[in-house]
């Protein structure tokens, strides 16, 4: 009888449990170890380091800047991630840091050809703070995920849209 009442309750609360929290959850943290990367590769090549938001294809490009150009070349060495199926870069309804609501904000942000881009320098730091955002192709705003970084030190943190506010994870 306790196992026939253990399998109605499941029965009961499975389909109302959502993954949708931690496949999002993934995808910011992606984020934040792709533009980890990018600080750490800038340092140990000692080169500028592009990170560039292709939100077009949901993917995001490291690019070493040898020639210090700003600009992605096809003679440069690059790296891409994509982000997991069902998610994309999104442009949230309000963003983190209060700016014009774009798939990647802040002062840190400069607008290439290949889109948003991030400038990592061989002494650690980038072009200043940023925020790049990540939703779910459905819009769903319980999906939005917020990854700022500090550009003084690379330092990420992942911020979630819950309940219509942007919370900081405590992670």
């Amino acid at each position: 009888m306790v196992l026939s009442l253990i399998a109605i309750m499941a029965a009961m609360a499975l389909p109302r449990m959502s993954f949708l929290r931690y496949r999002q959850d993934a995808n910011g943290r992606l984020v934040q170890r792709t533009l980890i990367s990018a600080l750490q590769t800038s340092v140990q090549k000692n080169t500028n380091v592009l990170f560039v938001v292709d939100y077009a294809a949901s993917r995001m490009r490291v690019v070493q800047d040898t020639n210090a150009n700003g600009a992605a070349d096809a003679s440069e060495r690059w790296v891409s991630w994509k982000l997991a199926e069902g998610a994309t870069f999104a442009i949230p309804t309000t963003t983190v840091d209060g700016a014009t609501a774009y798939y990647a904000t802040g002062p840190g942000i400069s607008t290439t050809s290949a889109g948003p881009t991030i400038t990592f320098r061989p002494d650690g730091s980038a072009s200043g703070d940023a925020f790049i955002y990540v939703g779910v192709l459905s819009g769903n705003p319980e999906a939005l995920r917020g990854i700022e970084m500090a550009g003084a030190t690379g330092r990420t943190r992942l911020w979630r849209y819950l309940g219509g506010v942007w919370r900081r994870d405590s992670i």
